[in-house]
């Protein structure tokens, strides 16, 4: 019998770089297994969305994927060095907007050399001087922070950039571009910078100048805590690149207890349920299928398609179950489809029909609590069918 499903078309977007874009993954579809120990601290540390046990630094070394004690450390050593050198500047402390240019313009002129889209992580940074806007404002933000000088953050549908919230003035900078530092003095100029980002028929569409404009409505400001996040989606769209669906989803389980609410990555989000949902349909893994899918519902209401495929995961899941003779498993799947509240009134009546054979099968095989429990669901069921449509 073929299966009826359908798949929302993919929509993955590369952001400046890709950053990347699923409800708080829960531990049976994204258990960690991929993660390293390293990774699965920080998650616990993480578990209140707040860092207790972790530097940010340290956190964002984890999050760009190096995980070994001693590169860790490295790591570690080679920010304290960088971070000691321009602690020794001359700054003016009636000078914070000039303060903030040294910096900048010292992190271009040294290790910020080279633009590259898929320079995510701090690594490439260290290792190779390249860089995107992920990485690049990472890297600022925590120095300036570290120099006693707060800084946010500012997220958009495509892209990422370095708000100083307790400056006299507003005051943005373009961490990608070494003539970045306050963007807001020529908004045209920045407006034709932002439109290699968007084809050409929506820059027009938009109009260059109302290009920035539209990119910040569709944004907000977030932390540096959610900034770090940024890193662990971009390291899981290079996953997803590989087919390595489980990995990329821990990562992306890692990213949002950083950022929950990642702008960058919505997209990349329901691109990564539909490919990893299809490819377990291919190999005939309902119940991951469904698991993954239950959870694509939660996060994404309005995809209709989620929901179609959800549905037919779960009938696929049961009638495997039915073959087994897996009541355990059915019972499982009966609970989480109930909570979803997604099922038709066929549904309904495929489910009805279903449990009564589970009631009788159970009841032959002298498991009478088991049956009860079958009966119990068909009277659930029975006072939650939706109404027919007039």
């Amino acid at each position: 019998m073929k299966n009826n499903i359908s798949y929302p078309g993919r929509r993955v977007v590369l952001c400046v770089f890709l950053l990347i874009p699923l409800v708080m993954i829960s531990a049976q579809t994204f258990g960690s297994e991929s993660c390293t120990q390293a990774e699965k601290r920080l998650l616990q540390d993480m578990e209140d969305h707040f860092l207790h046990d972790h530097a940010l630094i340290e956190a964002a070394c984890i999050l760009s994927g190096v995980t070994d004690p001693d590169s860790i450390q490295h790591y570690l050593d080679w920010y304290s060095t960088l971070l000691k050198t321009i602690e020794a500047f001359h700054f003016d402390p009636m000078d914070r907007i000039g303060s903030a240019n040294k910096v900048f313009n010292y992190l271009h002129g040294t290790w910020l050399q080279k633009y590259q889209l898929e320079a995510t992580t701090l690594t490439d940074i260290k290792n190779v001087k390249k860089f995107n806007c992920v990485s690049a404002t990472v890297l600022f933000n925590l120095i300036c922070e570290d120099l006693g000088w707060p800084t946010e953050a500012f997220e958009t549908p495509s892209h990422v950039y370095t708000i100083f919230p307790n400056f006299t003035e507003p005051f943005r900078i373009e961490n990608t571009s070494p003539i970045g530092f306050n963007i807001m003095k020529n908004l045209q100029a920045y407006s034709r910078y932002l439109a290699q980002f968007y084809p050409e028929n929506q820059v027009l569409h938009i109009g260059l100048d109302r290009l920035y404009l539209y990119e910040n409505s569709k944004g907000r400001l977030i932390s540096n805590t959610e900034l770090l996040g940024l890193l662990a989606y971009n390291r899981a769209y290079f996953a997803l690149k590989q087919s390595q669906y489980l990995k990329a989803g821990d990562l992306v389980r890692l990213a949002r207890r950083f950022n929950y609410d990642s702008r960058s990555n919505i997209a990349f989000e329901i691109g990564l349920y539909s490919q990893w949902s299809r490819f377990l349909f291919e190999k005939k893994q309902y119940n991951k299928a469904f698991q993954v899918l239950s959870e694509a519902v939660l996060r994404y209401p309005d995809e209709q398609a989620f929901s179609v495929n959800c549905r037919s995961a779960f009938q696929n899941a049961l009638r495997a179950c039915w073959i087994k003779k897996n009541w355990p498993a059915t019972r499982y799947l009966l609970n989480s489809m109930l909570d979803l509240d997604i099922l038709s009134e066929q549904d309904f009546d495929h489910l009805i029909d279903r449990l009564a054979e589970w009631e009788h099968y159970l009841n032959t095989q002298q498991r009478m609590q088991e049956s009860k429990e079958a009966a119990l669901y068909i009277k659930r069921l029975y006072t939650i069918i939706p109404a027919p449509q007039m």
